[in-house]
C-alpha cells in the first residue's frame, strides 16, 4: 500500500475582500499559491495518488493547467469536487481515493510553506503513533472576553496550548471511519484532528519551528511573499 494525499483547494476565500479572485491561483513570486504545495508533496516521493479537491470546473481548469506544467505523468492525481463545508470536501476526498491507502495527509493548500522534509517527518510519527500533525506552540498573551462587548474577563493561560497546522495525517481506516462519525451525529467539523478524536484516538504533535501561515486576508499575500523570498 501507498501514502495518499487530499490537497484542498476548494475554499471560497471570503475574507480576502476582493484582493483576489481566488487565493489557491494568486501567483506569489511567479507562481500559484497552489503550486507550492503540489510542489512539496511530489518532491517526497512518498504518495500514490495526490487528490485535488476543487471547488468549481473554472478553477479545476486552472488547476490542471498548473498540475501539467509541473508533473509530465499526472496518473498519480485524482480530482474531486469539494463539498459546501470544508469537512464535506475532506470527505470528498477521502471517497476518491481508489485504493487503500496506507497513511493518508490531509492539507490546506493556503498553507503554500510546507516542506518535503517536513512531510517524511509527519509520515514517521504518524507511522509510530498513528496519527500526526504540524502544529506550534502558542506564544502569544491570550485574554478572554464576554464575547459581546469585547469587555475582558481574564487572562487564558498558555501553558500546553497548540495552534494546530496542516498537513494532518492519519491512517486511512480511522480518519474515513471518524468522518463517518461525524457525519452520523452531525458534528460540524473544522478540524480533522478534532475528528480522529471522535474515536478515542491520540494525535502526536510534530512541532514547526518553519513558517507556515495560512494564507487568509489581503495583508496576508504580501507577507508570504517576504517569508517566501526569505527562504529561497
Amino acid at each position: 500500500m501507498g501514502n495518499g494525499a487530499i490537497l484542498l483547494a476548494a475554499g471560497a476565500g471570503t475574507r480576502m475582500q476582493g484582493a483576489t479572485i481566488d487565493k489557491i491561483l494568486h501567483p506569489i513570486l511567479g507562481k500559484p499559491l497552489f503550486q507550492y504545495s503540489l510542489e512539496a508533496f511530489l518532491d517526497s516521493g512518498m504518495f500514490s495518488e495526490i487528490v485535488i479537491v476543487y471547488r468549481e470546473d473554472q478553477q479545476k481548469e486552472a488547476l490542471e493547467q498548473i498540475t501539467h506544467e509541473v508533473i509530465c505523468d499526472s496518473s498519480q492525481i485524482i480530482w474531486c469536487l469539494g463539498g459546501k463545508e470544508r469537512m464535506d470536501s475532506v470527505r470528498n476526498g477521502l471517497d476518491a481515493l481508489s485504493v487503500s491507502a496506507d497513511l493518508i495527509f490531509i492539507h490546506d493548500c493556503a498553507r503554500p510553506m510546507i516542506k518535503a522534509s517536513q512531510l517524511r517527518d509527519l509520515s514517521e510519527n504518524a507511522q509510530t503513533h498513528g496519527a500526526a500533525c504540524l502544529a506550534h506552540s502558542v506564544s502569544d498573551t491570550l485574554k478572554r472576553t464576554d464575547g459581546n462587548s469585547l469587555s475582558l474577563l481574564s487572562s487564558v493561560n498558555r501553558d500546553n496550548l497548540w495552534a494546530m497546522e496542516t498537513p494532518q495525517v492519519f491512517k486511512f481506516s480511522d480518519i474515513r471511519d471518524a468522518y463517518e462519525k461525524a457525519s452520523e451525529e452531525g458534528i460540524h467539523l473544522t478540524d480533522d484532528t478534532s475528528a480522529i478524536a471522535l474515536l478515542g484516538k491520540r494525535v502526536q504533535l510534530v512541532n514547526n519551528s518553519r513558517p507556515n501561515p495560512k494564507i487568509t486576508t489581503p495583508e496576508d499575500l504580501d507577507r508570504l511573499a517576504i517569508l517566501l523570498q526569505l527562504d529561497l
